[in-house]
């Protein structure tokens, strides 16, 4: 925790059952970033695994979100 606490530092501490923890201060991501994030990742993975650009971002996402869901599945390899 001591590299957490010296990496970003604290924002105070909050004290539960008589012990006091601190409140360590990491950097949140926006959702509008971690949605940016998906749909780059969604079109990374597209190219590697059909070894084409996908004609749309939507194409891309839709692709990950069937292959992500065959996974869960089992059914892909």
């Amino acid at each position: 925790m001591n590299e957490l606490i010296e990496k970003y530092g604290t924002s105070g501490t909050i004290t539960v059952k008589g012990i006091e923890f601190p409140i360590i201060d990491i950097p949140m991501m926006s959702d509008e970033k971690w949605q940016e994030l998906a749909r780059e990742n969604a079109v990374h993975n597209f190219k590697k695994c059909n070894k084409r650009e996908p004609v749309s971002v939507e194409e891309a996402v839709n692709w990950q979100r069937r292959r992500v869901a065959e996974i869960e599945r089992g059914v892909a390899i």
